[in-house]
C-alpha cells in the first residue's frame, strides 16, 4: 500500500501528538512542581488530568498530608466518593485533627446517612455549634420521622420527613427506597420512579427495581420504549438476570405486535386492527395479553395499583375507534363503553356515545356530549363536524320534522320518500275519517301535514335546505312559505287540500273550491 506524501506527513502528526499524550512523568520532576501541575489542571478544568499529577506527589511522597487531601478533594469532584474517603482516612491518620479532612470526610458521611460518624468528625473539628451541624442533626430526626410516618402509613408525613432528609443524604439508599415506597402510597408514581432511579445509582447490582421502572413504564403509562430501555439497563448490569431476560423478550414481542397495530390504523385497515386488539382465530389479542400482564405485574409488587393503566387504556379505546370506523356499533359498544368508564374524556368513547344519542333522537345529550368532547379534544374535526350535525338535528327537531310525518328515515331515498307519501294518503283520506274516529277536520289537518312534509322532501334544494337546518315553511328562514302565501293558482286566503277520491281517477281538491285531476291517476309511481 503507498500513502501519499500528505498523508504520511498527517499520521505522522498524529502519532507524535499520541506519543507526546502518553509520556510519562519524568521521575526527577520535583514535588512542588507535580502539585502545581495537578493545580494548574483543576483550574483548566481539567481533573482527571490532576489526579495523574497528584497521583505522582503521592507516589512520591506518601506522608505528604496535603497531597493527599488534595487528591482526595479532586476525587469528591468527581463523584468518586469512596476513593475520597480512602484519602482522607489516611490524611487523619498522619494529622488527625486536620480540620479540612474532617469536615470533607463529615460531609461524604453526611451524604451516605452515617448521622454518626459525620457528627463525630465535625465534633473534632470543633463545629459543633455551626449551622452545619445544626443542619446534620435536623436530617437525622427527620429520617427517623419518615421511618415511623410508613410504618404507620401516614404517607404525606413520610415525604415530607424524607425530602429534608434527603437534601443532606442524597446518596443514601435506603432513604431513596422509604420515600419511593411513600410516593407510591400518596399516587405519585413519577417521583416514585425517579427515587427507584437514583436507587439503582447506588446499588447498581439489584433487580427489582429494574423491574418495578420497566413495568411501570411499559404497562401502566404505556412508554414502551423507555420501559424496554430499562429493562436493557438491567441486563447490561447482569446479563444472567432471568427475571431480566423474560422481561425484555416479552416487552419486545409486543412492541412488534403494537407496531403492526399502529401501522394498520394509520392505513385505515380496521378490520385487521381489530384483529389484532381482540384476536382471531382462537388466538389472544393485546387487550387480554395486556391486561393478564398487568394483573401478574401488580401481584408481584411490580406495578403499584394506584399506577395508571394508560396501555390497556389505549387499546380499549383503539378497539372502539376500529368498530366505529366500521360502523359496527354492536360489537364496538363495549369497548366504548369500557373506554369512556377508564377515561371520562376518552375521544373516539365519547364520539361513539353521541353517535348512539343521535341515533336515538337525544339531540340534546348528544350536543352536551360533543361540547364535553370539543373542550378536552378541540383539534378534532371529527367532533366539530358532529357537534355542527347535532345542531342541525337539534334545531330541526324543536320545530318540524318531516322525516318523522312521512315515517321515513333521514337517509331515505327518492322512491321510498313516494311510497310512504302514497300509503299515508290513502291511510288518512278525510272519506275515511268517520271510519277511523277521527273529524272531518283533524284528517284533512293530517293529509295538510302529510303534503307539507311530501312537498319539502320530494324537491331536492327544499330537502336540502331542510337538511341543513333551515325549513322552508318556515317564516323566520326569510324564504316564502308555499303554505303560507295564499292561493299559488289565484284564490285568496290561505287553501287547504287533500284528495277525494271519485269518478276518472283520484284529483287534489282544495277547500276554497278549485280542484285538478290526474286522470291517470297518481303522477308518481
Amino acid at each position: 500500500m503507498i500513502l501519499s506524501l500528505y498523508s504520511l506527513t498527517v499520521l505522522l502528526a498524529c502519532l507524535s501528538t499520541a506519543s507526546a499524550l502518553q509520556d510519562p512523568i519524568a521521575p526527577d520532576t520535583p514535588l512542588s512542581s507535580l502539585i502545581s501541575s495537578a493545580k494548574a489542571h483543576l483550574s483548566n478544568g481539567s481533573p482527571r488530568e490532576a489526579l495523574t499529577y497528584f497521583d505522582a506527589a503521592v507516589a512520591r511522597d506518601p506522608s505528604n498530608y496535603l497531597a493527599l487531601f488534595q487528591r482526595g478533594a479532586t476525587y469528591l469532584s468527581l463523584g468518586k466518593n469512596s476513593q475520597a474517603v480512602e484519602d482522607f482516612d489516611r490524611v487523619l491518620k498522619l494529622k488527625p485533627d486536620f480540620e479540612g479532612a474532617l469536615i470533607q470526610r463529615a460531609r461524604v458521611k453526611t451524604k451516605t446517612a452515617d448521622w454518626a460518624g459525620a457528627k463525630r468528625d465535625l465534633e473534632k473539628a470543633g463545629k459543633k455549634k455551626s449551622a452545619e451541624y445544626e443542619e446534620l442533626e435536623e436530617a437525622q430526626a427527620a429520617t427517623l420521622l419518615a421511618e415511623e410516618a410508613e410504618k404507620k402509613g401516614s404517607w404525606d408525613s413520610c415525604v415530607e420527613q424524607a425530602n429534608v432528609a434527603v437534601m443532606k443524604a442524597s446518596l443514601a439508599p435506603s432513604l431513596r427506597q422509604t420515600r419511593a415506597h411513600c410516593r407510591f402510597e400518596r399516587g405519585e408514581v413519577r417521583e416514585a420512579l425517579s427515587d427507584l432511579g437514583h436507587y439503582l445509582q447506588l446499588a447498581p447490582g439489584s433487580v427489582e427495581p429494574h423491574l418495578q421502572i420497566s413495568k411501570t413504564l411499559f404497562y401502566a403509562f404505556g412508554e414502551t420504549d423507555p420501559g424496554v430501555s430499562q429493562v436493557r439497563k438491567c441486563l447490561h448490569s447482569d446479563p444472567d438476570s432471568k427475571p431480566c431476560s423474560r422481561l425484555f423478550r416479552r416487552e419486545k414481542q409486543l412492541v412488534k405486535r403494537l407496531d403492526k397495530l399502529h401501522e394498520a390504523m394509520e392505513k385505515r385497515k380496521f378490520n385487521n386492527a381489530a384483529n389484532l386488539i381482540v384476536g382471531t382465530g382462537g388466538e389472544s389479542g393485546l387487550i387480554d395479553d395486556v391486561k393478564e400482564d398487568m394483573k401478574e405485574a401488580k401481584e408481584a409488587g411490580h406495578i403499584h395499583p394506584k399506577a395508571p393503566n394508560n396501555l390497556y387504556m389505549s387499546l380499549v379505546e383503539s378497539a372502539c375507534q376500529a368498530y366505529r370506523e366500521m360502523h359496527m356499533a354492536k360489537k364496538g359498544k363495549p369497548y366504548c363503553s369500557e373506554s369512556l368508564k377508564l377515561n371520562s374524556q376518552s375521544l373516539h368513547g365519547l364520539l361513539f356515545k353521541a353517535e348512539a344519542e343521535l341515533d336515538e333522537e337525544n339531540f340534546e345529550d348528544a350536543v352536551r356530549t360533543l361540547n364535553q368532547a370539543k373542550e378536552h379534544h378541540p383539534g378534532s374535526s371529527e367532533v366539530q363536524s358532529l357537534l355542527q350535525k347535532a345542531h342541525t338535528l337539534l334545531k330541526r327537531s324543536k320545530s318540524k320534522d318531516y322525516y318523522k310525518v312521512l315515517g321515513v328515515s333521514r337517509d331515505a331515498d327518492e322512491r321510498t320518500i313516494k311510497r310512504a307519501y302514497r300509503k299515508l294518503t290513502k291511510e288518512h283520506h278525510p272519506d275515511k275519517a268517520k271510519s277511523k274516529g277521527v273529524t272531518k277536520e283533524e284528517a284533512e289537518k293530517k293529509m295538510a301535514s302529510i303534503n307539507e312534509a311530501y312537498e319539502v322532501l320530494s324537491n331536492p334544494e327544499l330537502k336540502a335546505r331542510f337538511d341543513n337546518g333551515d325549513d322552508p315553511n318556515d317564516p323566520e328562514s326569510g324564504r316564502p312559505n308555499p303554505f303560507q302565501q295564499g292561493n299559488p293558482f289565484g284564490g285568496g286566503g290561505r287553501q287547504q287540500f287533500f284528495f277525494q277520491q271519485g269518478h276518472g281517477g283520484p284529483q287534489f281538491k282544495f277547500s276554497g273550491g278549485q280542484g285538478f285531476n290526474f286522470p291517470g291517476g297518481f303522477p308518481f309511481g
